[in-house]
């Protein structure tokens, strides 16, 4: 795909042109597509563009996805035959799991082409697409701050919101007014006003959602991956936030997992960030480098060391920067998650995809590009993404503090044969009464008279000189 010119219109369609920006309001990625940035014909072979955006797009086809256009400042036009030689490429596989498709800043000949092309040709793609006259109404319908906006469209939406359109302050106020009704508002608020100092629990949507997954959701096909109807998803959280009872069961399995996800995207301190209160970009991107990635022809023994590295890295340095209530939150999930990837076979949800569908949710800050670079994993990866899959992947040697608090000390851990299958029983138990005894968490079970009590230790705290010194020590031995 490089092509003659070493990679470089390869590189500029994928940084300019065709590029993920985060996740909608919906935890589905986005692709944004800018027109603005389209090459002149003169210069660029169209064709050759074409196979750069489809390639492009393979990488979110096995998702489902939303697509924001912004149409607006285009200084070349593709011609008729162009676009008709590209809808025909994209045919029902790049169709199947678009979800929306946001036009921005429409004009009357690309009203037309859609009409034309959705009316004929595909009548429900076309019932896909939504036109947006102004940045502030897209404002309302996708996260704005996560797109890396063109300078061309900024200037255009200036002439349009001129006209008296709704400001993005005053379309953000109208959803401020609806979500006032929703008087316990769980999604968005922060996590220490549901997990007390020393009780081990849960917000409700977190642990209701981990327990149906785990019950009837490991078998199903894209866990995690696929998106349920809008209006499910919307009456699932709405429910949640007035405090009523949500039925997992009718509103199904991809609710209660995009719930998971929204419930991270949404906390007003994300997991991982470049401000203050996340663990920093920067000590992420201190994950010390496989020797997979440094040598072909590792020895297997060196490789495992490596390893084991990098695990004791996420594990002693990148979990004491988060608070209690963010670790014990990621032991709980990333204990479902663990199960999960161990029914990839019928789920085909690997470690590694769990860590690429949850990081755009983890991992937010105010450059929407270094956002996206920080999502992707693999084994080697020094982002939000390899962090995530090593503690999937690794979760009983990453979470052991955590896991130890959860079942009462470590003595009853060392009696546990399946420590995710075990945190996943103490969330049953979470979904029953409970009870706060002094300094001991009591958890009882409703249907017999035998009550479990938890002593949870208290939390120790930990510094930014011994969180640099492990660091150091760790990079040292990996060298």
């Amino acid at each position: 795909m490089q092509g003659d010119d070493g990679g470089r219109l390869l590189n500029y369609v994928n940084a300019n042109v065709i590029f993920q920006a985060g996740v909608d309001y919906e935890s589905k990625p986005m692709v944004v597509f800018c027109a603005c940035n389209l090459p002149s014909p003169k210069e660029v072979d169209y064709d050759r563009l074409l196979n750069l955006i489809i390639f492009r797009l393979d990488e979110f086809v096995e998702n489902d996805y939303t697509v924001v256009m912004l149409t607006s400042g285009a200084q070349y036009n593709p011609g008729w035959s162009w676009l008709t030689k590209a809808y025909r490429r994209l045919d029902r596989k790049y169709r199947k799991n678009v979800k929306n498709v946001y036009v921005v800043h429409p004009s009357m000949w690309s009203k037309f082409i859609f009409q034309v092309f959705g009316r004929i040709v595909s009548p429900k793609f076309f019932a896909k697409v939504t036109w947006v006259d102004t940045l502030s109404q897209l404002a309302a319908l996708v996260p704005l701050s996560q797109i890396n906006i063109p300078q061309p469209v900024y200037e255009h939406n200036m002439k349009v919101e001129d006209r008296g359109v709704p400001t993005t302050s005053t379309a953000l106020h109208t959803f401020s007014e609806q979500a006032d009704g929703e008087s316990e508002q769980i999604f968005g608020k922060p996590l220490s006003e549901f997990m007390a100092d020393g009780l081990i629990t849960l917000p409700r949507p977190v642990r209701e959602s981990i327990a149906f997954i785990r019950h009837n959701g490991l078998s199903t096909d894209g866990l995690f991956r696929r998106s349920p109807p809008s209006t499910s998803l919307r009456a699932a959280k709405s429910g949640y936030n007035r405090g009523q009872n949500v039925d997992l069961y009718l509103a199904g399995v991809h609710v209660a997992a995009v719930l998971l996800k929204l419930f991270f995207r949404e906390l007003p301190t994300p997991v991982f960030s470049s401000g203050d209160g996340s663990c920093s970009y920067d000590i992420v991107r201190s994950l010390p480098a496989s020797k997979k990635e440094q040598e072909e022809n590792t020895d297997v023994d060196v490789a495992r060391q490596m390893d084991n590295v990098r695990i004791r890295y996420v594990k002693e340095v990148i979990l004491p920067t988060l608070s209690q209530e963010y670790r014990q939150l990621l032991c709980f999930v990333c204990a479902l998650l663990n199960v999960v990837a161990r029914n990839e076979s019928t789920n085909r949800m690997s470690s590694y995809n769990l860590a690429v569908v949850f990081a755009p949710n983890m991992a937010r800050s105010n450059n929407p590009v270094e956002d996206v670079s920080m999502c992707g994993a693999g084994p080697e990866a020094a982002t939000v993404g390899g962090i995530l899959q090593i503690m999937i992947q690794h979760f009983d040697q990453v979470f052991v503090v955590e896991i130890a608090k959860a079942l009462g000390g470590p003595q009853r851990v060392e009696n546990v044969d399946d420590v995710a299958i075990e945190i996943l029983n103490v969330v049953d138990l979470m979904n029953r009464p409970i009870t706060q005894l002094s300094d001991t968490t009591k958890i009882v079970n409703s249907d017999t008279t035998d009550n479990t009590n938890i002593q949870l230790p208290k939390d120790s705290t930990v510094d930014q000189n011994s969180i640099d010194r492990n660091s150091n020590e760790l990079n040292d031995s990996a060298t």
